[in-house]
């Protein structure tokens, strides 16, 4: 089933989205203002809330243990009020590089008898205080859908056997009957949990914490034994599959391609900072569209594959299982990564933009989780445990929530912006070896747009300029005129929200009575404008 790489490559020619979906954009000066033209297609293609997804794991920065529960193992109960308003619709847990060590029977049971075992990946321990039945539970509160990964590492003192995940599973979803279904009604919850989605292993492509490398084959066959065997006795879950770069994705579909139901892609930005500033301006601002670059690459494998199974109407599709923008901050000697930097402006440029290109890339992105909700690189920023605030990027997961749902429409953006390869752009890992080397033409507005089921059309643009406000003019059909408009903005791009000072970056919110013509965007600032009819 290889397809000759000359034939591939005219295969991808043909499938590629552009950028901007069937929108197109143009980049015409340094200077000057901006036209985007919003276009209401003649398909529409609907937008999968799950690209709003969140991540927990346990990695000794407060995301679980002093984040979403207490020291004593007890839910943090404002954090959960506050995370209520972002509406979650997946959440995955146990992650992450820690699932590779995670034994998932030490956190099943009465609480005084569970282990505590130092953590190898990310140091600290797990008091297993916070296991399966308190994720679902938790999940089930907060009426998101629950999402579990599965240990496949390759260590012999940690690795998971395929037995284990079936008991998981059993443990999870089976009656009472079943041996571990018994196990669950002992401990609190005779009913099932029906959990759907679950993923088959983790960046098996690399040495991270225990696990040790392994090549595409090896992985494949793999995951070929497991999804075989668990869709054979669960027909009706949703499995994931590992996914990296376009060979390593080719090899794993074309063996599992009737068996899983998304291939995971992982990104993560780099913000390099220095006294407090952020230096790598236009390289980390720009960087989700060398995110882009690679997924639209990989969607054309993913289309091709899709089609040769007969899978159209029930198409694998890729989730962005981990992503945010990562902060590296000068320490006197070199720049050394932290997740314990605050949320500044500069990452709601960031984290809309990346949000933008799952919108744009719809089909084919139907799942992303941000990581974290909590603390690490988080929404939220506890206070010790009674206190907590909201970062400026909760606002942009909040208004995306509530307002970038329904089907999308497309953008012809022309304007000044800049011309960089894509491979100088900041983000880490292996994607750099993928994305294109030339040249590319990216304007300084970014931006997407969706129809909602009611009609309201809602337009959501970010300014990666980082020192000049771009002056935007917005075209639609005759018959919509803009009602609402939503801003996060500052005049310190690398401003934030503290304990000290939390309504620095707060949306600001106003109803419009007459039509505006144009409109003004501060430097990685953000705006949402709603039109009706």
């Amino acid at each position: 089933m290889k397809l000759q790489k000359t034939a591939l490559m005219i295969i991808l020619s043909i499938l590629s989205l552009s950028l901007y979906g069937s929108g197109k954009i143009v980049v015409n000066s340094k200077t000057g203002s901006t036209t985007i033209r919003v276009i209401i297609p003649e398909q529409l293609v609907p937008i999968d809330a799950m690209i709003y997804g969140q991540m927990l794991e346990d990695c000794n920065d407060n995301v679980i243990y002093g984040g979403l529960i207490k020291k004593d193992g007890n839910e943090n109960l404002l954090v959960s009020e506050m995370l209520k308003p972002l509406n979650m619709p997946i959440v995955r847990w146990p992650a992450g590089t820690y699932i590779h060590e995670y034994d998932w029977e030490n956190g099943i049971g009465p609480k005084e008898n569970r282990p505590t075992i130092p953590c190898v990946c990310w140091g600290g321990e797990d008091s297993h205080l916070f296991g399966t039945d308190e994720f679902l539970q938790w999940c089930d509160k907060m009426k998101t859908i629950p999402y579990i990964n599965f240990n496949m590492s390759n260590h012999p003192k940690y690795a998971a056997s395929l037995g284990d995940a079936l008991n998981w599973i059993e443990y999870v979803n089976g009656s009472t009957k079943t041996a571990f279904g018994m196990k669950r009604a002992a401990n609190g919850h005779p009913e099932p949990y029906h959990v759907k989605h679950w993923c088959i292993g983790n960046e098996n492509y690399g040495s991270y914490g225990v696990h040790k490398a392994e090549t595409a084959e090896v992985y494949s066959k793999k995951l070929h034994e497991w999804a075989s065997c668990i869709k054979q006795l669960h027909p009706d879950l949703h499995l994931l599959g590992v996914g990296h770069l376009y060979d390593w994705n080719q090899t794993v579909l074309e063996e599992n391609g009737k068996l899983i139901d998304f291939l995971t892609l992982h990104y993560y930005m780099k913000a390099n900072i220095k006294n407090d500033i952020l230096i790598n301006q236009q390289q980390n601002i720009f960087s989700p569209a060398s995110v882009e670059a690679n997924i639209q690459k990989n969607a054309g494998l993913l289309d091709q594959i899709n089609r040769q199974l007969g899978r159209t109407n029930n198409p694998i599709r890729f989730s962005i299982d981990e992503w945010n923008n990562r902060h590296s901050v000068f320490n006197g000697d070199k720049f050394e990564f932290t997740r314990k930097d605050d949320r500044r402006l500069f990452d709601v440029t960031t984290v809309a933009g990346m949000l933008n290109v799952f919108i744009r890339q719809s089909p084919a992105v139907g799942m992303a989780n941000y990581i974290f909700p909590i603390n690490g690189h988080g929404l939220l920023k506890t206070v010790g445990e009674e206190d907590a605030y909201k970062t400026p990027v909760y606002y942009v997961f909040e208004l995306y929530r509530q307002h970038m749902i329904g089907k999308k429409l497309d953008l012809n953006i022309e304007g000044p912006g800049i011309s960089i390869p894509l491979k100088d752009l900041s983000v880490e890992g292996d994607i750099n070896k993928e994305v294109v080397s030339e040249t590319s033409s990216l304007a300084f507005v970014d931006g997407s747009a969706v129809i909602t089921e009611d009609g309201k059309i809602n337009v959501a643009l970010v300014n990666r300029s980082h020192d000049k406000t771009q002056k935007i003019k917005i075209d639609l059909p005759d018959d919509y005129l803009p009602k609402r408009i939503w801003t996060l903005e500052n005049d310190d791009i690398n401003a934030k929200n503290t304990k000290d000072n939390r309504i620095n970056i707060i949306p600001q919110n106003k109803e419009l009575s007459k039509k505006i013509s144009t409109v003004s965007i501060k430097p990685c600032s953000f705006l949402l404008i709603q039109y009706e009819k």
